[in-house]
């Protein structure tokens, strides 16, 4: 048999739960060129100019980097490296023009010289250079004898981030 219901009734306890306070990822480093990312970059970093290094600026570089690296690449010969600046500190918001910040160095880009090689497509060819701010998980450690590539290589699979905008530059000729 049914036992009458008893009125009042008896208080229950409803187990609610709170959602946890929602948190904002961290923003992703972004990058900033003297250029529009897909859009040609000023003549003045290029053969058809007075070839300097461009300045770039950056924000948003994770608290558990270590240290940042640029790098530039020309997508369209065959991953040839123009750029390899490492050991730029975490604290450091960009390059200037034609210049590498205190403590950073550069490796041999794919010519075999240290430092910038100023863009240069063939006459009457357009190429998509890949400029790329890393930030790094670890400093970077690599053979004395590696080549650009495999520098490259050892970069990106040490970024805990990394920001890439592309230029373009059309040969002359």
């Amino acid at each position: 048999t049914l036992a009458d219901p008893v009125f009042p009734l008896p208080a229950t306890t409803i187990a609610t739960t709170v959602p946890p306070p929602t948190t904002v990822p961290p923003a992703s480093l972004s990058l900033v060129t003297p250029w529009v990312d897909g859009t040609e970059v000023p003549d003045r970093h290029t053969c058809a100019g007075a070839g300097v290094s461009p300045a770039l600026t950056w924000e948003n570089v994770p608290a558990d980097a270590v240290e940042l690296a640029v790098t530039v690449v020309d997508l369209d010969a065959e991953q040839f490296v123009h750029w390899i600046v490492y050991a730029i500190p975490v604290t450091a918001t960009g390059l200037v023009e034609g210049q590498v910040p205190d403590g950073a160095f550069e490796w041999e880009n794919s010519s075999g010289s240290p430092g910038w090689l100023e863009l240069c497509a063939p006459a009457g060819e357009t190429h998509r250079y890949h400029f790329t701010v890393h930030a790094l998980n670890q400093q970077l450690e690599v053979a004395d004898d590696a080549s650009a590539t495999e520098v490259l290589s050892i970069l990106n699979a040490t970024s805990i981030d990394l920001m890439s905008i592309v230029g373009l530059s059309t040969g002359v000729g």
